[in-house]
C-alpha cells in the first residue's frame, strides 16, 4: 500500500470563474492559478504523485508551459489517472478536505464525488469530500482564498486479482 498527502490553496481573484472538484461554482470570484485554480483536484493530483513518487503537480504540468494556461484541472487528472494505471496500482480511498468561509459548498458535494469517480474510474463510495470554515481566522477566515487537503491509499493491483 501507499498513502500521499497533499494540500494547495489559491487566492481570490475577480473575473475568473470558480471551479472546484471540476464543479462549476455560481460565485463573485473565482481562483488565481495558471490552469483555472481548482485547488480540490489540484490537492487530490498531488496526493495521487506523491503516492506515485512523481514529483507534484507542477513538475507533471508546469506553469511555465502554455499548453496548461487555463486547462481544467479534470484533464489534468485523466493524465494522473493514466500513471497510476501505468504504475499498475489501484485507488483504493480517497479523503479530500475544503476549507473556505464562501462560498457554501454542501450543495455541490455529490458532483464533485461523482466527477472524480467517473475521471478514476472508482466507486463512489471511495470518495470522501467534506468542507468546512476556518472560524474567520487567517487568510482563509478572512476570505482572501480557498485550500484544500487530500489523502490517497493505493494498492498495486496485484492486490486485488
Amino acid at each position: 500500500m501507499r498513502v500521499g498527502f497533499a494540500k494547495d490553496v489559491h487566492r481570490f481573484i475577480k473575473n475568473k470563474e470558480l471551479f472546484l472538484g471540476g464543479v462549476k461554482i455560481p460565485y463573485k470570484k473565482g481562483l488565481l492559478a495558471h490552469s483555472d485554480g481548482d485547488v480540490v483536484l489540484h490537492s487530490l493530483i498531488d496526493a495521487l504523485c506523491g503516492a506515485l513518487n512523481i514529483g507534484d503537480i507542477g513538475t507533471n504540468f508546469p506553469n511555465t508551459a502554455s499548453k496548461y494556461l487555463n486547462i481544467s484541472s479534470i484533464e489534468l487528472l485523466k493524465e494522473i489517472q493514466k500513471k497510476v494505471e501505468n504504475c499498475k496500482f489501484f485507488i483504493d480511498y480517497i479523503d479530500i478536505f475544503i476549507s473556505c468561509e464562501e462560498p457554501k459548498l454542501s450543495s455541490y458535494i455529490l458532483k464533485m464525488r461523482e466527477n472524480i469517480s467517473n475521471v478514476l474510474k472508482i466507486d463512489i463510495s471511495r470518495i470522501s469530500i467534506k468542507c468546512g470554515t476556518n472560524e474567520k481566522l487567517g487568510y482563509i477566515g478572512k476570505r482572501k482564498g480557498i485550500e484544500s487537503f487530500a489523502i490517497v491509499a493505493l494498492k498495486e493491483e496485484k492486490d486485488y486479482e
